[in-house]
């Protein structure tokens, strides 16, 4: 029966805004974090489907089997 003649508790303070500024910097970071992480996956696939030998010897490349001749010197 205390409990009906205590005053009332009073309301906890309300949360900080810095702290919900804080936790939405971070889920925005990992968000980019996760987005930038597929898009390398994605280019990985693309990669693998496409390049390769398969474009080193490609038709559009002049002389593709004899590869690079110059060098970086301009000999």
């Amino acid at each position: 029966m205390g409990g009906l003649l205590s005053p009332k508790t009073p309301k906890p303070p309300p949360p900080d805004p810095e702290i919900a500024a804080a936790q939405q910097r971070q889920e925005e970071r990992l968000e980019a974090d996760e987005q930038q992480k597929m898009r390398a996956i994605s280019a990985r696939q693309r990669a693998r489907r496409t390049g390769g030998k398969r474009m080193l010897l490609s038709t559009a490349r002049q002389n593709a089997e004899t590869g690079v001749q110059s060098t970086l010197g301009g000999s």
